[in-house]
């Protein structure tokens, strides 16, 4: 088994080489004067077992192709099997036809993936983890909710309320409390399809608690940003912010610190300053 270090990640592909005791192999990559993408493979596969690690986060258009591009590359180089090591899986909240004329994004994607010969795809907390049983190329989840509530642990927040939004926001959150051994609830949220507009609401929030916010992406970072807003009124000693994926565009770090949080934690499946949990080991034991 060889790991490619895809251009997206290459130090979350050398942290699972070293767990897997697997060679890691560099790959060049540049743009064309034109803006064209040129990757190359900088070493042999022939009837390898290929790990191809290569993260679909901004640019994603760019991150996308070059993946397209390396798995034929690997292909080409006669490789026997590859797998993709997706960490951030871009394209996934469109999982379906919100809007007539609108594309299916993640299913296509998914057929992308499988032209270029990839045999299966490993993600980490896929924003539509239910596109799996469609999927034209296999597609393994990996859940690292239980990773996020040890590093919660490690910082010395005890028995928090935890919360989480979104439609989703119920299993993230029963499945971080249950790992604390602590209580949780859900952040309600709702998204105009014309404006993007979020409005968010809840139920049953305690007073005078440490609060865990956990979503699986934070992107602009405004549904957090309301939800602390929301959890103020509640008179919080503390609120901890944690996140699968952070790409932290527009600000958000600075947003959501601002609004109140007083840390902000995520893994490393997109790398950024707030990567404190590592998700390669999970990665790892998912290759066999």
């Amino acid at each position: 088994m060889k790991i490619v270090k895809g251009p997206a990640s290459k130090e979350l592909a050398e942290k699972i080489a070293r767990f897997t005791s697997a060679e890691a192999v560099d790959v060049a990559d540049r743009f064309f004067p034109d803006g064209e993408s040129y990757v190359r493979i900088l070493g042999r596969l022939d009837q390898e077992d290929v790990i191809l690690v290569q993260g679909l986060h901004p640019p994603q258009d760019t991150n996308l192709l070059r993946l397209l591009l390396l798995a034929e590359a690997a292909k080409g180089l006669g490789a026997k099997k590859v797998k993709a090591v997706v960490p951030y899986f871009a394209y996934a909240r469109q999982d379906k036809r919100f809007l007539e004329g609108e594309p299916v994004s993640v299913h296509v994607l998914l057929d992308c993936l499988k032209a270029v010969g990839i045999d299966e795809v490993l993600t980490v907390n896929i924003h539509s983890p239910w596109v799996a049983r469609e999927s034209p190329v296999k597609l393994t989840n990996i859940d690292c909710s239980g990773l996020l509530a040890s590093y919660v642990i490690q910082a010395g927040i005890e028995k928090p309320f935890v919360v989480s939004p979104g439609k989703k926001g119920s299993e993230m959150a029963e499945a971080v409390a249950s790992v604390l051994e602590s209580d949780y609830g859900v952040v309600k949220t709702s998204r105009n399809p014309e404006t993007g507009e979020v409005t968010v609401s809840a139920e049953n929030v305690p007073f005078d608690r440490e609060f865990v916010v956990v979503d699986d992406v934070i992107s602009t970072g405004t549904t957090i940003v309301k939800a602390i807003q929301l959890l103020k009124q509640f008179r919080p000693s503390k609120i901890i912010v944690v996140a699968v994926h952070g790409l932290f565009v527009q600000s958000a770090a600075e947003k959501i610190l601002a609004a109140g949080a007083n840390v902000v934690m995520t893994t490393d499946t997109v790398p950024n300053p707030f990567a404190y949990a590592s998700v390669a080991g999970l990665i790892a034991s998912h290759l066999g």
